[in-house]
């Protein structure tokens, strides 16, 4: 067992991190994450308008930041499932979008200033634009109708790849519809960084591919049943969900570009708060309808994707060479002789 611990520890602390100011940052945002779910419900996680909550928010924030001192393969591996740079570029970005969400209802409950749900789809859009260029600045694909392969690459069936990328519209709705408390977009962060941390492990060979994988699927399935949750507290269970089928829908059922696509789901979500607010104006708006049958057409175009072949069969990324393995992996491992190597180690 001490031997096992020696190895763990060799691998997970580096001279990358010369004052171990991430591994620090790591363990006060773990400490975090369980004062905050134990507190999950009507409470918030005891969120609000306090020093506390704005503390929590910027140590979330630096724990992704101080990420990038580490030193990481640049391809992807086979399996798809170990942290590359454009994976790390997209985590950094989409957990600082909910971290702003959670700012500004910090910002406005603080000073009483009336929701501005504009801003949140300027964040929404904002951080859409910041993954391309993160992808363009380390080499990968962009575009307004390019997509992101982090999950169509990776090694999993269709219909676990398929349940990923809806869970991720539901999430950007999320940000998108704005409720104004803090819970739904702390549960996004926790999923981010976590499974960028689950990458890690992968990398460094620490955990199997499909444990790593599985527990991936029930953190977003947690993340789900706590977003419908506090939607529902408000009233917006419906509207939440039927909207993040929509865009689901318009983006993987008819591979309609992404910036407009999110363009007018922002205008919709502008006009179902409306509908909400003053159901009688909006008679068209029955949500009741709307969300089974959003249900539906998903369902529909996952089963087409899954059993009638539409969904493509994951392309290997391209290969890791020994180099960049040896690039990446510290002093520290390699003296132990512990590094690992393609063509030595099986993947998953």
């Amino acid at each position: 067992m001490p031997g096992v611990l020696r190895m763990i520890y060799s691998k997970l602390f580096t001279k990358e991190d010369h004052f171990n100011i991430h591994k620090t940052l790591g363990l006060l945002c773990l400490t975090s994450y369980i004062f905050r779910f134990v507190q999950i419900g009507p409470a918030d996680m005891a969120f609000g308008a306090t020093g506390g909550t704005l503390v929590s928010i910027l140590l979330h924030v630096s724990l992704s930041l101080t990420s990038l001192v580490f030193r990481i393969p640049h391809a992807r591996i086979k399996t798809g499932y170990r942290i590359w740079p454009e994976y790390r570029i997209h985590s950094i970005v989409f957990a600082c979008r909910s971290l702003s969400t959670m700012l500004l209802t910090w910002i406005e409950l603080r000073y009483g200033l009336e929701p501005n749900y504009l801003l949140n789809a300027a964040i929404v859009l904002g951080t859409i634009a910041g993954a391309d260029l993160g992808s363009e600045y380390v080499g990968g694909p962009v575009g307004s109708s390019g997509r992101s392969n982090s999950i169509r690459d990776l090694d999993a069936g269709p219909a676990t790849r398929f349940f990923f990328s809806a869970m991720q519209f539901q999430a950007t709705m999320g940000c998108l519809l704005g409720i104004r408390r803090f819970s739904t977009q702390f549960l996004y962060v926790w999923i981010i960084q976590l499974n960028a941390f689950l990458m890690t492990l992968r990398r460094k060979n620490l955990a199997p591919h499909t444990l790593l994988v599985t527990t991936y699927g029930f953190m977003l399935t947690f993340g789900f049943v706590v977003a419908s949750y506090e939607a529902h507290r408000v009233g917006c269970f419906l509207v939440h969900n039927a909207l993040g089928n929509l865009a689901a829908c318009l983006r993987l059922g008819l591979g309609m570009p992404k910036y407009p696509m999110w363009v007018l789901m922002a205008a919709l979500t502008q006009m179902a708060r409306a509908s909400v607010e003053q159901p009688h104006a909006w008679p068209l708006a029955v949500w009741e309808v709307l969300y089974p049958l959003s249900a539906s057409l998903l369902l529909a175009i996952g089963a087409r994707k899954i059993f009638f072949g539409s969904s493509r069969t994951p392309k290997a990324p391209p290969a890791i060479s020994a180099a960049e393995i040896d690039a990446a992996e510290p002093a520290a491992v390699k003296a132990n002789g512990t590094a690992h190597h393609p063509s030595k180690t099986k993947a998953g």
